[in-house]
């Protein structure tokens, strides 16, 4: 989990410092258009999802079994079909890049700079697909922190080499898409290694591949590509949105707010997936009672990495906002207010992250999918009505940002919980008691951090650095005592003992 969180720092140290560059020199549609290239290759990536989402499932399983031909089989089969994915995609994703201009509002002087990042966006899209199959390799072997290390590590190769750009050359947007797609080609062959590595028993061959495996995982991970979908109406078309039908700018703002709340997601979530080769390991033993045990813990530990930067960024957010946009002084409410409608999911999002992995380890799918997809065609749907009237015209982007945040929080406090406690074999309000105790603990905080940002006026970074340690640990100890029970209280307890003794000398 540490090797996890530190790869997430360090995600956020790289947007830190690049996005005011960026903004500063191109304005803030450029920014906007490094959002929507990453939002458009996961558009290409709902291709594959039906496929990869389930293959960490299917492998880990087998493995766990301790039955090698059946995880080879399951391994090449998604090998070679995510390799013929990548191939069939080419031929799309060069047509987006030469027509993007046709496709959505680029000023003149950004349209080959912008092109040439989409063009890498896609390539690294490529290397990703078929670099993913290896990287189940540390999921089922339950080394998630190799992977989270050589990720640090593809990081700050990103980072170097943005740097390097930006200093010896003026600046443009595609640097971006050419440190993405470096840092990933390191990881890939990081994956090869482990595969061989942690995995003695898996080879690569076409003996192996079957294509009624293919299919096999297909009809179990469909639902998946239904879901993706809808997640992509409801989180994902809102810089593209904005872009085709309020302004290029206002694309601009809504990508830089996104930024923000992109990272914070990142954290939390990345907590939520350190749980889940674990969880899945104990479905195949059929341990349900280790199985659930762990899905409380790791609800607790994603609402603590949760709620402390959002209620930050409730209580800072406009002084950090000021320091950090220097060059877009005079809409810094703009984008405070965006990242507050934007982050308010997190209000449930925070808890509720662990369960999502509940239906991929029981293997079902369906429903939530279907749901999913209903609040995407709602948002989409309801954004384009509001549009239509000109009240609305001046807040178009702040309902834009907001309608799909308040759709996914009754879809939170309603579904998700009850029919991932029904994939169990639980009681319907089985996990209610751990969501309404996380948002009860980050309304006290961000009401005390509010309090906190008017007696310390953060207005250079040093009292920022200050405010951020004084939350922080604030926002530790509150859920320390308020939201974590016996278990996580202990391991955190043994945790720190542990460090301490490493660092006196009197560790093991």
């Amino acid at each position: 989990m540490v090797a996890s969180l530190l790869s997430t720092v360090v995600a956020l140290a790289i947007s830190f410092f690049i996005t005011p560059a960026v903004i500063g020199k191109l304005g803030a549609e450029a920014q906007g258009f490094v959002t929507m290239a990453t939002n458009f290759v996961n558009y290409a990536a709902i291709a594959a999802m039906a496929l990869n989402s389930m293959a960490g499932r299917f492998i880990t399983v087998q493995i766990a079994k301790g039955d090698d031909e059946g995880a080879n089989r399951y391994f090449n089969s998604v090998m070679y079909a995510n390799l013929a994915i990548a191939a069939i995609l080419f031929l799309p994703a060069t047509a987006v890049v030469v027509y993007l201009d046709k496709l959505v509002n680029i000023s003149p002087q950004l349209t080959s700079d912008v092109k040439l990042l989409f063009a890498l966006m896609f390539l690294n899209f490529g290397v990703t697909i078929i670099s993913t199959t290896f990287s189940t390799a540390t999921f089922a072997a339950n080394r998630l922190d190799l992977q989270a290390l050589r990720t640090i590590e593809s990081q700050v190769l990103r980072a170097a080499v943005l740097i390097l750009l930006f200093a010896l050359f003026p600046i443009r947007v595609c640097y971006i898409g050419i440190a993405t797609l470096l840092s990933n080609v390191y990881l890939f062959i990081a994956y090869i290694h482990y595969t061989k590595k942690l995995l003695p028993g898996i080879h690569v061959s076409k003996k192996s591949f079957s294509m009624a495996t293919v299919m096999e995982i297909l009809s179990a991970g469909i639902w998946n590509t239904v879901m993706r979908t809808g997640q992509v109406l409801t989180n994902q078309l809102d810089t593209l949105i904005t872009n085709l039908w309020i302004g290029k700018d206002e694309s601009g703002y809504i990508g830089t707010s996104t930024t923000i709340v992109t990272q914070v997601n990142t954290l939390y979530e990345t907590v939520s997936a350190v749980f889940t080769p674990s969880l899945t390991i104990s479905f195949a033993k059929d341990d349900r009672t280790e199985m659930i045990d762990d899905l409380k813990s790791a609800m607790r530990l994603t609402g603590f990495f949760a709620n402390i930067p959002l209620c930050y960024i409730i209580g800072f957010g406009t002084a950090f906002y000021t320091l950090w946009l220097p060059s877009e002084v005079g809409r810094i409410h703009i984008y405070y207010d965006l990242t507050i409608l934007i982050m308010l999911g997190t209000l449930v999002g925070g808890a509720i992250s662990p369960l999502f992995n509940v239906y991929t380890i029981v293997n079902k799918l369906k429903w939530n999918s279907i749901v999913t997809l209903l609040m995407g065609v709602m948002n989409a749907v309801g954004v384009f009505i509001f549009l239509q009237f000109p009240a609305c015209a001046p807040y178009g982007i702040y309902i834009v940002a907001g309608l799909s945040s308040v759709l996914g929080i009754i879809k939170n406090l309603t579904f998700t919980p009850m029919y991932a406690a029904h994939c169990l074999d639980l009681p319907k309000k089985t996990f209610y008691p751990t969501i309404f105790r996380y948002i009860g603990v980050t309304i006290l905080m961000a009401v005390l951090f509010i309090g906190l940002g008017k007696i310390l006026p953060a207005d250079n970074w040093g009292l920022i650095v200050v405010s951020v340690l004084i939350c922080g640990i604030l926002g530790s100890v509150i859920n320390y005592f308020l939201l974590f029970e016996k278990k996580e209280r202990d391991v955190l307890g043994q945790t720190i003992g542990r460090v301490i003794g490493r660092l006196t000398g009197k560790g093991e």
